[in-house]
């Protein structure tokens, strides 16, 4: 913010409005003391205590209500949809997220994505230089293979999460893909099934009967979306809670913020905030929310229409004290709306505040 000596002349005029100059300012003379006098009789003014304080600036926007992006699940089942969930289904980890030619697709939960065919690599098998191919080993393999401990797929107690496609997955995944109605390849894909982080809600249907085309979905949360200008990046920075004016107030997480450049050429800020507990249909179709940033920590307070302006540039207020007040000068430190920081005076004084 800016300082006394740099503060633009509309803020200067705000603050000098219904607050007077000090007697410093040239006006000397008797009648004019007696001038500032009467003047002081006509102004309602109250005193306020100086207050310290976090100095917090917040900024409230519009903010569109839904469930998110829509992704389209990367699934490579082929051939006629023989069952479907329902539209809006929410899909949790091992539920089937459609059905192609009487073989499901299930969805799995966990950190890693499906991005290679998971197998058992055979002894004999050589890379492009000749070079024997390891196991496959990673983060997938595991998941997987906690996959097949959670449906009872062990291989007859000896399958352990490991992180490699060994014998042990190879028996278990082949045991799986006979229940179910695959062909027991021991090999598995995204024909199969898909990995995904987090629960889903199903946004799109279709059709039993017809070709499958494509999966799309949203995650299960409520997602409100705010378009704005880059200013907006500090009062909405990612991980911040912030307030969301519903007719039952709640608070949500800052989950993105990006900075765009619009169809038009203008440079924009995309905000999304996560809201738990609360579906978007309880919100309606947009929603106020108020996210703030603090300006200054532990810091003494008083009300902007409490500063008179000095000639020089500088500042004072009024202190209440025994026999009436005192004018004190006072540093500006900056000004958050109606809120100045200041020193200079202690905390608990008392200060005149025109109304």
């Amino acid at each position: 913010m800016a300082t006394p000596n740099v503060l633009r002349a509309g803020l200067l005029a705000g603050l000098l409005v219904g607050v007077g100059c000090s007697p410093d300012s040239g006006a000397s003379s008797e009648a004019g003391a007696d001038d500032d006098a009467n003047a002081q009789e006509t102004v309602d003014t109250e005193q306020v205590p100086v207050v310290r304080q976090d100095v917090v600036e917040s900024s409230k926007v519009v903010a569109n209500v839904g469930y998110g992006a829509t992704v389209t699940l990367p699934l490579q089942a082929e051939g006629i949809v023989t069952w479907t969930p329902e539209h809006r289904t929410v899909l949790r980890s091992g539920d089937v997220v459609v059905e192609v030619s009487g073989r499901p697709v299930v969805l799995v939960i966990g950190d890693s994505p499906l991005y290679r065919p998971l197998r058992l690599v055979a002894s004999w098998e050589r890379d492009e230089a000749g070079s024997k191919i390891g196991s496959l080993a990673g983060a997938d393999v595991a998941q997987l293979q906690r996959h097949l401990l959670a449906e009872g797929f062990d291989d007859k107690g000896r399958l352990e999460v490991d992180e490699v496609f060994g014998l042990s997955t190879h028996r278990a995944v082949k045991d799986w893909q006979a229940s179910v109605g695959h062909p027991a390849t021991g090999i598995v894909d995204t024909s199969q099934m898909v990995f995904m982080t987090t629960e889903l809600l199903l946004q799109s249907q279709q059709v039993v009967g017809q070709q499958f085309t494509q999966i799309d979905v949203t995650g299960t949360e409520t997602v409100l979306r705010v378009v704005g200008s880059t200013t907006l990046r500090e009062f909405f920075a990612v991980g911040s809670t912030v307030d969301v004016l519903a007719d039952s107030p709640v608070e949500g997480v800052v989950t993105s913020s990006v900075r765009e450049t619009r169809d038009d050429g203008q440079v924009g800020q995309l905000i999304e905030v996560t809201v738990e507990g609360v579906a978007p249909e309880e919100l309606g179709q947009s929603v106020e929310v108020v996210g703030s940033i603090t300006r200054a920590s532990d810091a003494l307070t008083i009300p902007v229409r409490a500063l008179l302006a000095l000639s020089d540039g500088g500042w004072h207020v009024e202190v209440i004290t025994a026999s009436g007040t005192k004018r004190v000068p006072v540093e500006l430190v900056q000004v958050v709306d109606t809120t100045a920081v200041v020193s200079g005076i202690d905390e608990g004084d008392e200060v005149v505040v025109p109304l």
